[in-house]
């Protein structure tokens, strides 16, 4: 019984990865200009060592899309677009390490710190993809053209491996381990709890049977909270990525103290609406969509 049980397990984490890597991949592509206006606004309080960041100033994210659109074009916001197509194994990881997480971890599947715990390890083993594919978009992101700019992802890889080395695609990788770690300790318990509340409230049979507006609400509501909340750490993190060679930052802890030096307690919450704009309708595409394909998957 036990073998046959771990080829149904089997089977079903297939179908989970190939659900999840589609749907990330939907809600990076869907949210990609708003995550470009997110790095810009986070970075622009303190001037990069590039000088990038002194380029622009942003009241906001609709005064930022409009003088992207304005002064650069559209198009600029679509700066390391290529990465996306990492992103459907990147979150395929993610979700076969958070489902078997769930599985094998003690107190059971629907427990909070079950969930918790599935949450933090899921993004450990995600980072290993994620955090290159952020550092190589978001120095593209920043650049506002002109000498030294990156023509593309492969030039940008090439380039920074060249002058910083390798490593320097894993810059923040500790960092984003506490940004990613908590949001989604906070995010996934959240949501499952928003979506076994709407169905006390709604009358379906389960979770499974919810219906579309309810999956939406549930993952917009969550992952907005969740959002907002790690925007701190985010800020330090996509800070120290953006650097190049001459870095203004030694570090997370002198980031932090020369950001709120500088700027005060508002640094910390650059960028916050862009970044909740960003990752809550990228959480509500990606697992409404997750959701929907394993209803279709599993019939």
């Amino acid at each position: 019984m036990a073998e046959y049980a771990d080829v149904s397990y089997g089977k079903l984490l297939k179908k989970q990865m190939l659900a999840g890597g589609l749907a990330g991949m939907l809600a990076d592509a869907c949210m990609y200009p708003m995550m470009t206006v997110k790095s810009r606004l986070m970075v622009q309080g303190g001037a990069s060592s590039s000088g990038t960041a002194a380029l622009y100033m942003y009241k906001g994210p609709l005064d930022a899309i409009y003088q992207i659109g304005t002064k650069e074009g559209m198009r600029t916001l679509y700066k390391g677009f290529s990465t996306v197509t990492q992103i459907a194994p990147a979150q395929a990881l993610y979700m076969a390490t958070y489902q078997t997480s769930k599985r094998y971890l003690p107190g059971g599947m629907d427990n909070p710190v079950t969930q918790f715990a599935g949450g933090v390890l899921a993004t450990l083993v995600q980072s290993s993809v994620m955090v290159p594919v952020e550092v190589i978009r978001q120095r593209q992101m920043i650049q506002t053209g002109g000498e030294g700019s990156y023509t593309g992802s492969v030039h940008a890889v090439k380039t920074i491996v060249a002058h910083e080395g390798f490593g320097a695609l894993y810059r923040g990788f500790l960092l984003a381990q506490l940004v990613w770690g908590p949001y989604n300790a906070v995010y996934l318990p959240l949501w499952e709890a928003n979506k076994r509340l709407c169905v006390r409230l709604s009358g379906a049979e389960s979770v499974e049977k919810l219906g579309v507006q309810y999956e939406l609400g549930s993952a917009f509501v969550s992952s907005a909270f969740a959002a907002g909340l790690t925007n701190p750490m985010d800020v330090i993190k996509t800070r120290l990525q953006v650097q190049g060679k001459k870095k203004q930052y030694s570090g997370a802890l002198d980031a932090a103290k020369k950001i709120y030096a500088h700027e005060g307690y508002r640094g910390f919450t650059s960028g916050i609406t862009s970044r909740m704009l960003w990752v809550a309708p990228s959480a509500t595409i990606m697992f409404t969509t997750y959701d929907q394909l394993m209803k279709r998957l599993n019939v």
